[in-house]
């Protein structure tokens, strides 16, 4: 049996000419958007089926409980951001919001998805089509410990910025 990763690196994907490239840096959000109606989820739906792709992190309690509880739904198109009140809205997320989730022409993004997975179709029946997992390719990439370098080496530096 042939291994795939015989004849496909990760690193082969990655470019390698990188003197020109100049980061993009994000369009800068000066505020949220609280999605806690019907009105608003309506609205949150409507402009996700208008993007490409939006990223979606969720917050989930499990304190003094067995199965726990999606407790917040963070969803951004890079452009605007929402924080869905899942606790108030929770019968109505599915139907708001599944179509969205499963449309395979729109990506999403999100980081270390192993439970939101589990969440997502456990509270709200909603399962996920076209799925970028920045934690995947962090760790296929071997990126985890020399971004933590790179991080702890930044965050030193401003610690003593304007000492």
């Amino acid at each position: 049996m042939v291994c795939f990763q015989e004849h496909v690196s990760v690193f082969n994907l990655v470019d390698k000419d990188v003197e020109g490239i100049v980061p993009v840096k994000p369009p800068k959000v000066e505020s949220f958007k609280l999605v806690e109606t019907v009105n608003d989820l309506e609205e949150l739906a409507a402009k996700l089926h208008s993007v490409d792709e939006f990223a979606v992190d969720l917050e989930h309690n499990q304190y003094r409980s067995f199965q726990g509880l999606t407790c917040l739904m963070q969803i951004s198109t890079g452009t605007e951001d929402f924080l869905v009140d899942t606790l108030r809205l929770h019968s109505h997320i599915g139907p708001y919001l599944r179509e969205v989730f499963m449309d395979p022409a729109k990506r999403k993004v999100m980081h270390y998805v192993d439970k939101d997975t589990v969440w997502l179709q456990r509270d709200f029946g909603i399962y996920i089509c076209n799925l970028f997992d920045t934690h995947q390719i962090y760790t296929s990439c071997g990126l985890c410990s020399c971004l933590f370098s790179f991080v702890s080496i930044v965050v030193s530096l401003f610690q003593g910025f304007g000492k």
